[in-house]
């Protein structure tokens, strides 16, 4: 099957309203330093726990089974975001990142991670980096003051929310970015 036939999917946990004000006050904050940026809109972010790639629809079905009891399982808990920082590192940036700390989460993407890979999906092979993207540079050039100006965020917390679901998403890439669509949502039975 071609991609064309395909949905390009990934499984992530949703960011409430108001942590995704405070990441576009922060955008707004950082925008001034770094306008060539690419920014990413804050309705876009999400915690990807795993990107599943060009998958046949036929295949949602299977994905789906896997997934309904990891969630069947889990408790909802709380993440903390916090910090700021930049892949691969400050020296030649080329993602502007906020960090997220929750051991819980890191828990629930190996979970996710092994189930996928029992249909087929290549296992992660570097280590899980929780983060929301909030911009990237196609050169580092000219990124010192926003460099600078990071420093002072490095470790203010910016809120906290719970993580009551997780879903199945499909990214339709369009000229202007891409759109995600939920495919389907796994609800936590218990909360915190």
């Amino acid at each position: 099957m071609s991609d064309q036939n395909k949905k390009r999917l990934f499984i992530a946990v949703g960011i409430p309203s108001e942590i995704l004000q405070k990441m576009e006050a922060m955008q707004k904050e950082f925008k001034r330093f770094a306008r060539e940026a690419k920014w990413v809109r804050p309705e876009g972010m999400h915690l990807t726990l795993k990107f599943l790639g060009y998958v046949d629809p036929d295949k949602i079905p299977e994905i789906t089974n896997l997934l309904k009891p990891i969630a069947e399982n889990q408790n909802s808990f709380s993440i903390l975001v916090r910090g700021c920082g930049f892949f691969p590192n400050s020296r030649r940036p080329t993602v502007l990142w906020t960090g997220i700390v929750s051991n819980q989460l890191e828990k629930l993407q190996k979970e996710v991670d092994d189930a996928m890979e029992k249909i087929g999906f290549e296992k992660e092979q570097h280590g899980f980096t929780p983060h929301l993207t909030l911009a990237r540079f196609r050169d580092y050039h000219g990124l010192t003051p926003l460099i600078l100006e990071s420093e002072k965020w490095r470790e203010k917390e910016l809120g906290e929310f719970t993580a009551r679901d997780f879903t199945l998403y499909e990214s339709i890439l369009h000229r202007s970015g891409a759109e995600y669509q939920k495919v389907n949502t796994f609800l936590f039975p218990t909360h915190v």
